[in-house]
């Protein structure tokens, strides 16, 4: 399976195109985690692996809730543009990811309320 890989990678164009860009947006995921968790300098501290566990689990929640707003905003964009007449190719979709944080103030306060109906 490993020898059949290999031969695929070297003979097919497009494939080292697609395993660098999953590469790539598995850095983006873990670039994003270490900006949001910088207590402690990113380091867990506690022995207790409940402990452990607790903290992964929120800093993971946390970093899938920017993941799913920046998804969210993306689409309320891509069709803000497409109204006005702009013209947004999904193949240019493809290229964006939703895993950008800069725009996030981890330090900051958030308000979660939602709208009244």
């Amino acid at each position: 399976m490993k020898t059949g890989y290999i031969l695929r990678y070297g003979n097919d164009p497009e494939l080292p195109r697609v395993v660098g860009r999953q590469l790539n947006r598995g850095e983006q995921r873990h670039d994003l985690a270490g900006s949001v968790f910088f207590g402690n300098k990113g380091e867990f501290r506690s022995g207790d692996y409940v402990e452990l566990i607790n903290k992964a689990s929120c800093l993971s929640l946390l970093s899938n809730a920017i993941v799913a707003w920046n998804a969210v905003r993306i689409g309320q964009i891509v069709e803000q543009l497409r109204r006005q007449g702009d013209q947004v190719e999904d193949e240019d979709l493809a290229h964006i990811s939703p895993l950008m944080y800069e725009h996030v103030i981890t330090a900051g306060t958030y308000s979660f309320e939602l709208p009244n109906p």
